[in-house]
């Protein structure tokens, strides 16, 4: 009698599991179906943002380039050298100026005069805008004219919204940031 008790409470066990897992499939089902869509909307809301020129790059992730003979980790294959970041750094593109918040990891050759001027921070409203498409990605370059320490600002950006950016200076080594793309 104990028997028959213990294998019906195992075959009730056993079909509550099975209704639990065909309910949760169900749901990532339903949740797939939905992202996709979300992403297709995004897509065209990023491809409209870009030709509109009204959109922020949010920084993630910070590589910046370094030489060797001044930093000896890089000297071994394993050496890493990406930065994660933790607070909101971004670059705001707009039809009539581009704003900047980045940090700076590298070498500067020159110090600011302002010690509160850390970091890539600029405002630039005359700049020229190029834009192409090459492997569904765009390609944008940025050259602004009234910002003379910063020479050029090339982004890349995703159907998806991820993206990078590149910035070379008069006065730093250049330096690239990972992140994605914010339509406001």
């Amino acid at each position: 009698m104990i028997y028959v008790k213990k294998h019906k409470f195992h075959l009730i066990k056993k079909a509550v599991m099975k209704r639990i897992i065909f309910i949760l499939a169900i749901a990532l089902l339903i949740m797939g179906c939905a992202s996709t869509q979300n992403a297709a909307t995004t897509q065209a809301e990023i491809e409209q943002k870009i030709n509109e020129q009204r959109y922020t790059f949010v920084a993630q992730s910070v590589v910046p380039t370094e030489d060797s003979r001044f930093n000896p980790r890089l000297m071994f294959p394993q050496g890493n050298n990406l930065y994660q970041l933790t607070s909101r750094y971004d670059l705001k593109v707009t039809p009539d100026s581009v704003t900047a918040y980045l940090p700076f990891f590298g070498r500067a050759f020159t110090a600011p005069l302002d010690p509160t001027k850390g970091g890539i921070q600029f405002t630039s409203t005359k700049f020229t805008y190029k834009k192409n498409i090459r492997k569904n990605n765009f390609h944008i370059t940025i050259l602004p004219q009234d910002v003379s320490e910063i020479q050029s600002i090339y982004l890349t950006i995703s159907p998806s919204g991820y993206g990078s950016v590149q910035i070379t200076s008069t006065n730093r080594t250049p330096i690239s940031y990972h992140g994605i793309i914010e339509t406001p």
